[in-house]
């Protein structure tokens, strides 16, 4: 049986340029947030890198690792963030324990992330935030969830505007 991200490569076909690992960078990621990130979720930019499925749902990673691209990819400060939730208790931002880790968004302004309750990153669930400002929790791995939004959306009701259709395509955001 395919694994989530080879069924993932199979939808989206081989990347167009970029399929780099850079394990430095991650681990300058990893450094900056005090967690390990889940090996799919590197797994899948490392092999497509940052960009949009069908220019919609961004996803992004380090390119250069500097303490400024870190800090704007997963800011540390807690503050004004915090003000627009409805259960602070329950859904933190991170570096608060437990609290979440963005990872990807859609121009409509839903904001995907990782809910790091668990030990092992592979197990963490995936959080949603809609426009609307509502809170939904997913299944976990992420590249699980990718495959499931991109296969049978219908099942994710709560999803922004974004459907991906029939020819589901990745597209890579240009680097500088």
């Amino acid at each position: 049986m395919a694994s989530a991200l080879e069924r993932l490569k199979e939808l989206l076909g081989e990347p167009a340029c970029w399929g780099w690992a850079r394990p430095r960078l991650w681990e300058a990621a990893e450094e900056h947030l005090g967690v390990r990130l889940p090996a799919d979720y590197k797994s899948f930019l490392d092999l497509y890198g940052p960009g949009a499925f069908d220019g919609f749902l961004w996803m992004d990673r380090p390119v250069n690792g500097t303490p400024e691209e870190l800090e704007r990819l997963w800011p540390r400060a807690v503050g004004k963030r915090d003000l627009h939730l409805t259960d602070p208790d329950r859904y933190p931002f991170h570096p608060q324990p437990g609290g979440l880790i963005e990872w990807g968004g859609e121009e409509d302004g839903t904001v995907y992330h990782f809910l790091p309750e668990e030990p092992d990153p592979a197990d963490w669930r995936v959080v949603v935030e809609t426009e609307d400002g509502e809170w939904h929790e997913a299944p976990g791995p992420v590249t699980e969830f990718l495959l499931t939004l991109a296969e049978e959306s219908h099942h994710l009701s709560f999803l922004g505007r974004y459907r991906p259709g029939p020819d589901i395509r990745y597209h890579q955001t240009p680097t500088p």
